[in-house]
């Protein structure tokens, strides 16, 4: 059997960043009963409360409304357009327009420093062309979901 020998190097530590944002308002900024044609607007701000840059995605989080049923809500999200643009100086950047049920995991804001905020506009519009029954009446309730991944 061989000899063996060995030798401890002590006391190594590891640590993470920490990733965090903060956003305002926390409250709805879409209350709207909307007829076809028309479009709504509001925004948030977003500031990166953590320690390192980060990239924000942003996610609508759907669902029926009271009195709506899944299928309703499915067509409403379906009918619904959504615009996001960053608001920079000197003029804002698109950041994503498509349906409301596309609007899943969508990059908004890339390498937000540290102590940094973004504003964040959103329009949610029903077109002109969606003004048949199938949408009367229907309502959809959701959340803005804002994530930081970390990037160097």
């Amino acid at each position: 059997m061989p000899f063996t020998f060995a030798q401890t190097n002590l006391n190594n530590d590891l640590e993470t960043y920490d990733l965090a944002i903060s956003i305002n308002p926390t409250t709805a900024i879409i209350d709207e009963t909307i007829e076809a044609g028309d479009v709504v607007a509001n925004s948030i701000a977003v500031a990166n409360t953590g320690q390192v840059n980060a990239d924000v995605y942003l996610t609508a989080d759907w669902g029926p409304a009271s009195g709506t049923t899944d299928r309703e809500a499915t067509l409403l999200a379906n009918a619904l357009t959504v615009s996001v643009f960053l608001s920079e100086d000197p003029a804002p950047t698109q950041q994503y327009i498509g349906s409301f049920i596309g609007l899943i995991d969508q990059k908004v804001i890339s390498g937000l420093a540290p102590a940094a905020d973004a504003q964040v506009n959103i329009s949610v519009g029903l077109p002109g062309t969606k003004s048949g029954p199938t949408l009367l009446g229907k309502a959809l309730n959701t959340d803005f979901v804002f994530v930081a991944v970390s990037v160097e």
